[in-house]
């Protein structure tokens, strides 16, 4: 096919993108728990609280971001992930077909830079949502700034990243959780396999997640991490948090990316509660910091806290 150059200049406001059919088989579950470095019980076995074998959602999401690589050429993407905002509305079953749509909503210009925001959204056989995203991305790049280089700030407030020293964390999500209490945390390492498998090398996608050619021409030391594999460790750690049942039919969370995830780079997931709201829902500051104590991506989550 002909695929449309990957600028800002060519993104078109309404411009739709699917239907994208994907099986929901044991190939793409296995595949999506090594390219997220997630193997849960929920995966292999009926989550007792949902009824069923699930897929991780976050695999969801990750195809998602790249939806719109089927009309613009992938190997010559060249942009700046700056935010990702995902709900969560029901699990996403094992054994099922899943259709993904997505549409550019908006492109804006700020400071020279080019904005794109996609939304993309993922149904059942049924018609039944289960995942919608939306993804900002700099499609146009000034001088000066390289690709890889995380430069934004959380929009509203600012996600502190301390974590006192005198408050245990808590393990399961309970509306009665004190305001600046921690969850637990992961740890994460960014795997060069891993990370090729996350960002396309089964549809021959080379770029700089991907292949350590294109990587070293742009100038990097390595390659990087897609900035949502961040979000996705997040969300692994949300699950844990608030239980697979809850998180994915009711989990929401926005991430700002900050700093470049290079492979090789160990990575630690924390959040801390912040509070609660009338209908149940239990609120979270969440980041990531790299093994230099850089806080890597940064942003908000929230939940209904299950029975």
């Amino acid at each position: 096919m002909q695929y449309k150059d990957p600028t800002f200049e060519s993104v078109e406001v309404g411009e739709t993108f699917g239907p994208q059919v994907i099986e929901m088989d044991e190939h793409y579950l296995r595949s999506a728990c090594f390219s997220l470095s997630d193997y849960s019980d929920c995966y292999t076995n009926a989550d007792p609280a949902i009824g069923y074998r699930i897929v991780p959602s976050a695999a969801l999401v990750r195809d998602g971001v790249a939806l719109f690589l089927t009309k613009y050429n992938p190997n010559t993407v060249v942009g700046l992930h700056q935010s990702e905002e995902l709900w969560y509305h029901a699990p996403v079953p094992f054994g099922g077909k899943v259709t993904l749509t997505g549409e550019y909503v908006d492109k804006y210009e700020r400071r020279g830079k080019g904005y794109c925001v996609l939304d993309v959204s993922v149904h059942d056989e049924s018609g039944r949502l289960l995942v919608r995203q939306k993804s900002t991305e700099i499609m146009r790049i000034p001088e000066g700034i390289r690709m890889g280089e995380g430069s934004s700030t959380p929009a509203t407030g600012r996600v502190s990243g301390v974590i006192s020293k005198n408050v245990s964390p808590v393990a399961r999500a309970s509306l009665d959780i004190a305001a600046g209490t921690p969850i637990p945390s992961l740890k994460k390492t960014a795997h060069n396999d891993e990370m090729a498998v996350f960002s396309g090398i089964h549809f021959n996608r080379h770029n700089i997640h991907t292949d350590d050619n294109v990587s070293s021409a742009a100038g990097f030391r390595a390659r990087l991490a897609q900035g949502v594999q961040t979000t996705c460790w997040m969300s692994q750690m949300l699950a844990d948090f608030f239980g697979p049942a809850a998180w994915f039919s009711s989990g929401w969370m926005k991430n700002v990316y900050l700093q470049p995830v290079y492979a090789g780079d160990e990575l630690t997931t924390h959040g801390v509660v912040t509070g609660r709201t009338d209908d149940g829902r239990l609120e979270l500051e969440v980041w990531t910091r790299n093994q230099d104590g850089l806080m890597t991506a940064a942003g908000w989550a929230s939940a209904k806290v299950g029975d």
